[in-house]
């Protein structure tokens, strides 16, 4: 290889590098700790008529989180008590592929996968654009897809399908984790 080679390359990437819009990292981390709390209000409305009936006890705790470019940052976790059962909500994070956040159902018998996506997506999909070093890369489409973001939950891999999240499908995914 020579020097011109590698300024050629320099330059290539100098190109994409500006034409990147930059990413705010604080808004994103805001944005997803909205979601957050969207998620555990539906959650909430969930267990309303267990929780009246003194059925169900449930509470939030901090946790401290770390994502690549956002850093560190608070969320909170929400601990739910059914019986000699527990069970914990816990935040992954929005930095994924695939998804715009996710929060996993923790109980002594395993976890159920919840993630942010696509309200109108019922599995994860993969697309792929390949040319040859010279020739012009596809175009992309001018016109983002405007997406509108729902909680759903995931199944295990490697088929991965996402079921709307319902109060029926939420308490499933309960039984799921405790064993009932």
């Amino acid at each position: 290889m020579s020097k011109k080679d590698f300024d050629n390359f320099i330059n290539k990437q100098a190109e994409v590098k500006a034409a990147e819009k930059p990413t705010n990292w604080n808004v994103k981390r805001d944005e997803w700790l909205e979601y957050l709390s969207q998620f555990y209000n539906k959650i909430e409305n969930f267990l309303a008529e267990y929780l009246t009936a003194g059925k169900v006890v449930y509470n939030y705790s901090e946790i401290k989180m770390f994502e690549e470019y956002i850093g560190s940052y608070s969320a909170r976790a929400l601990n739910i008590e059914l019986g000699s059962h527990k069970v914990k909500l816990e935040p992954i994070g929005t930095n994924l592929i695939g998804a715009k956040g996710r929060v996993d159902l923790i109980g002594a018998n395993g976890k159920v996968k919840f993630v942010l996506v696509n309200k109108n997506s019922s599995g994860p999909k993969t697309k792929v654009d390949i040319w040859i070093e010279g020739e012009k890369p596809p175009e992309k489409e001018d016109k983002p897809m405007v997406i509108e973001w729902d909680w759903k939950i995931s199944t295990p891999p490697p088929r991965i399908q996402y079921i709307n999240l319902e109060q029926d499908t939420f308490l499933e995914a309960i039984m799921e984790v405790v064993g009932g």
